[in-house]
């Protein structure tokens, strides 16, 4: 299972045999960012990672563990290409 934004994004890569700079291109996001995300010098928003895997063809599914419950929850999140907004808020572009 893949735990870090890092993982997501460097995998993405290798299954589309793309470079950092032709993901960058796709996803509509400066190279520097895609680099720093691998690195882990940051930590994306979902809205990002969202953004970088429409970009690249991915459609972004999100499980989560209820940790009161003890559930694990499966349900399909939507997030925004827009960097930290929720569904319907700022401005989306259209799905890919």
């Amino acid at each position: 299972m893949l735990t870090t934004a890092a993982q997501i994004i460097v995998r993405i890569r290798a299954e589309r045999e793309l470079s950092m700079s032709s993901l960058a291109v796709l996803a509509g996001v400066p190279t520097s960012t895609i680099s720093r995300i691998e690195s882990g010098q940051i930590e994306p928003t979902l809205g990002m990672i969202r953004r970088i895997a429409l970009g690249a063809g991915y459609h972004l599914h999100l499980q989560y563990y209820d940790l009161f419950s003890g559930k694990l929850e499966d349900d399909a999140v939507q997030v925004s290409a827009a960097e930290g907004t929720a569904e319907g808020e700022g401005d989306e572009g259209p799905e890919r």
